[in-house]
């Protein structure tokens, strides 16, 4: 099983070594749909909003992370990019400290501000 070392990506998933180059999925070490959905969507808006950035010539934006508290997909880029993974992760609830409040109920509350910050 081959891939890139997660803990070579920043938490928006973009490469240390490449700048611009935003990765998601397998090759990062993970396994199975949701995971590589879940990194998809955190590369891909960062990705776009680096790309419209620089298209324009403005300054580069403010980089799209969700924390450990703020959803399940934060919990798992965080323990990609600074634990790393000898073995194809899978996202698991017990990993996430917070998962008490990690709810759909409360979904809203958690990520509504980042929605609108963000766009």
């Amino acid at each position: 099983y081959d891939f890139v070392n997660p803990q070579s990506l920043t938490h928006t998933l973009e490469t240390k070594s490449i700048g611009g180059l935003y990765l998601a999925g397998q090759i990062c070490g993970t396994t199975g749909y949701e995971e590589a959905a879940a990194q998809g969507v955190v590369a891909g808006a960062n990705a776009g909003r680096a790309a419209l950035a620089a298209r324009i010539g403005d300054t580069p934006p403010l980089p799209f992370v969700l924390g450990r508290d703020e959803g399940y997909i934060g919990v798992l880029i965080d323990d990609l990019v600074t634990r790393g993974t000898n073995e194809p992760y899978r996202m698991f609830t017990s990993r996430a400290e917070y998962r008490i409040s990690l709810r759909a109920d409360n979904a809203d509350l958690r990520l509504t501000r980042k929605a609108a910050e963000y766009g």
